[in-house]
């Protein structure tokens, strides 16, 4: 291992040896190259005080746990939701603070739900083969991740308490943090929304109540737009920083092999991240995906060679408040 003169330890063969937080971000390849270098350029987004709003996919969970070992404020809040295990589960808590949403459609229709222009029927729901508590069956909300209930109005309240803490992050949050993760997804063909996860995620359903769909880069570019859009007018202060998941999917549903399909997504959504950060000043690319993908293959855990190794979440998260904290 490796010290970059900031503490932080980096596999000696990583071709990433330098973080670098500078004025203006680097923009030639032979210095790039021959310092082993990537750099960030420094803007100032936020100060330790400010409250942090953080969703999308598995990698937005790995940020938000970082950022609150560094101090920080991060939400939505969930540690006052009252679990209740015999009658419904709500993704991974209480063990991870965290409610993971995949794509840019599911983050939008959060949005959507938190200003009224969408309400979630009471009987949209799955029934299900139980996957948890051994009885015939069970319900499903098709909208957020591995949200179970005994009975319909367990699910309900299971609804209500994540509608709850979704609607407070967002109301008291001065920043918001996102990772978008994929382009495939799937629609409820009940409702028209898209589901939060693919068919038979956590032993759930979906098999027969969705169909995929490959979105498309002006799609996606559309949904963060309408994000944006919706902060602007709840939160007219707040920043929001966007980035790419590096997680790769863990398989297509398209005809492509499983390779050339985690490129095309991650392309699409990198694409139009990129033009949102264009066109509006409070929005803001964090380079996350690229810190993990030129540090690959050392950047992934070895047990799964998909989820990112501690050290470079890390990294990320130290090279994030030194170029955009005020006190970085």
């Amino acid at each position: 291992m490796a010290d970059d003169n900031s503490g932080e330890l980096i596999p000696a063969e990583a071709p990433l040896q330098k973080y670098v937080v500078k004025e203006a971000a680097n923009p030639r390849w032979s210095s790039h190259f021959k310092n082993k270098m990537i750099t960030v350029a420094r803007k100032p987004l936020f100060g330790p005080e400010d409250k942090i709003f953080t969703i999308g996919s598995c990698f937005a969970e790995r940020i938000r746990s970082f950022l609150t070992a560094e101090g920080f404020k991060v939400g939505p809040p969930t540690d006052h939701i009252a679990m209740a295990p015999d009658r419904y589960n709500i993704d991974r808590l209480p063990r991870y603070p965290h409610l993971d949403y995949y794509n840019t459609f599911t983050i939008r229709q959060e949005f959507e739900r938190h200003i009224g222009e969408w309400a979630q029927d009471p009987d949209d729901y799955w029934t299900i083969k139980d996957p948890l508590w051994e009885g015939e069956v069970a319900y499903q909300d098709p909208y957020r991740r591995a949200t179970f209930g005994r009975t319909p109005e367990d699910l309900l309240e299971a609804v209500r308490h994540t509608d709850d803490a979704i609607d407070r992050g967002i109301r008291e949050a001065d920043v918001f943090f996102m990772t978008m993760g994929m382009a495939e997804v799937f629609r409820n063909k009940q409702s028209g929304k898209i589901a939060c996860q693919k068919p038979g995620y956590a032993k759930g359903g979906g098999e027969e109540q969705t169909e995929f769909h490959m979105s498309s880069y002006e799609e996606n570019y559309a949904n963060l737009r309408r994000i944006v859009e919706i902060i602007t007018q709840v939160r007219p202060e707040a920043r929001i920083v966007f980035t790419v998941s590096p997680v790769p999917l863990a398989r297509t549903f398209s005809d492509n092999d499983i390779v050339a399909a985690n490129t095309e997504g991650k392309s699409i959504l990198r694409a139009a991240i990129g033009a949102i950060a264009r066109d509006f000043d409070a929005v803001t690319y964090f380079p996350s995906y690229e810190l993990v993908m030129a540090n690959s293959p050392f950047s992934w855990r070895e047990d799964d060679g998909r989820h990112v190794d501690n050290w470079i979440v890390s990294r990320i998260v130290k090279t994030f408040k030194a170029a955009h904290c005020t006190t970085g």
